[in-house]
């Protein structure tokens, strides 16, 4: 108990003084579960991994436990002892709810999606109706592209536990990425007032407002956003998005390099140049399109910008080159099917110029937007 008491403080030293202790004959689950925790935490991974050996020869048969001794494993990098541990657990008790659903959540948090889902399933099956286990099941089928699988599983995790945060979060995630905004808003603002200084649902709000298109109120929460995480350099990115939008230069402009100071990002560094391009530093900004091109080629965005900027100084060829670019690697962006219509206008290609034009007024009914922002993931906060 006291070596428990001291690995729950973190002091894991102490610990394993008081483990060594405990006579063999005294041993127990527990006993176990407290060594792996505190060699983990000392990042004695050959002594954990001894000790698993032990734990699987000394003859468990606790499902629980030897579900939460994976866990620890797999937090402490020793995913493939963990896997083991559990396969040879299912072995023994193959409807087990803990050992089922803990190969599910190991095997997602390793993207190995296919036996997650296939594993969480079943745990669903030993356990109805058990929150966890859906919220699980919904983050493996967002983490695979199935938002309506996903949001399926959180509707039902919502009917069952109706005000738990996780479920909350994981649904407005999911909805907002489906860009059913109606439903995401209510639940990062119910979030936001609940629990008004947890970072993550501030953003997931201001996230929502800005894909309405309220800038002024995504750049008021995200000023609060990065007076709680001033080292996120995502905060400070949708800042700068948000004020650029409203023509604040200067501001978005301070924003975006706050941003690139913490991390460097080419999306980021487009939108600087965005930004420098607006208020007339047209060499700033072209020399800003030049770097994110540097560390990302298959910007189309700023292949974009860069052949427009030749176009307007004249130099229609190199904006040709750099405009086919654009639209080679994203179709659809509108400010690169135009100018390149101008483009070929310029150099008599009429036909050609006809085509681009036509493709632009398509893109133009479909897109509400021309700049392309791209909202950053942050992490969701610890249950």
């Amino acid at each position: 108990n006291l070596a428990k008491l001291y690995a729950d403080r973190g002091d894991y030293p102490q610990a394993l003084e008081y483990l060594q202790l405990v006579r063999r004959f005294a041993v127990t689950d527990d006993y176990f579960a407290v060594s792996l925790r505190a060699l983990v935490g000392l990042k004695q991974l050959d002594e954990a991994r001894r000790l698993t050996r032990e734990f699987r020869e000394s003859g468990s048969g606790d499902p629980g436990v030897q579900a939460e001794f994976a866990m620890v494993l797999a937090k402490g990098g020793l995913s493939d002892e963990a896997l083991a541990l559990l396969e040879a657990a299912r072995r023994k008790t193959p409807e087990s709810f803990p050992v089922l659903y803990g190969l599910g959540v190991l095997n997602a948090a390793l993207k190995q999606y296919g036996r997650a889902e296939e594993y969480l399933s079943e745990a669903l099956k030993a356990k109805p109706d058990d929150v966890t286990t859906l919220r699980a099941l919904g983050n493996v089928a967002r983490a695979t592209g199935n938002l309506e699988k996903s949001l399926a599983h959180l509707v039902q995790a919502r009917r069952l536990a109706p005000v738990d945060p996780g479920v909350l979060y994981d649904f407005g995630v999911t909805a907002l990425q489906m860009d059913l905004l109606l439903d995401a808003l209510p639940v990062f603002e119910q979030l936001h007032r609940t629990y008004p200084r947890q970072p993550t649902y501030l953003y997931a709000l201001a996230a929502v407002r800005w894909r309405k298109g309220e800038t002024v109120e995504t750049a008021r929460l995200m000023r609060s956003y990065v007076e709680l995480q001033p080292r996120d350099p995502a905060g400070f990115y949708l800042l700068g998005a948000a004020l650029l939008r409203q023509d604040l230069f200067t501001e978005a402009q301070a924003a975006l390099q706050r941003s690139l100071s913490l991390k460097a990002d080419p999306d980021t560094e487009y939108l600087l140049g965005v930004s420098l391009e607006k208020a007339g530093n047209r060499t700033a900004a072209v020399e800003t399109y030049r770097r994110v091109i540097s560390s990302r080629a298959d910007h189309a965005a700023a292949h974009a910008a860069i052949g427009a900027a030749y176009r307007e100084a004249g130099s229609y060829n190199e904006a040709r080159v750099a405009l086919e670019r654009a639209v080679e690697l994203d179709a659809n962006d509108l400010r690169a099917n135009y100018q390149l219509g101008l483009v070929y206008t310029k150099l008599g290609d009429k036909e050609a110029a006809k085509r681009m034009f036509a493709r632009a007024d398509d893109l133009r009914k479909q897109q509400r937007n021309q700049e392309s922002v791209i909202l950053k993931l942050i992490e969701p906060p610890q249950d």
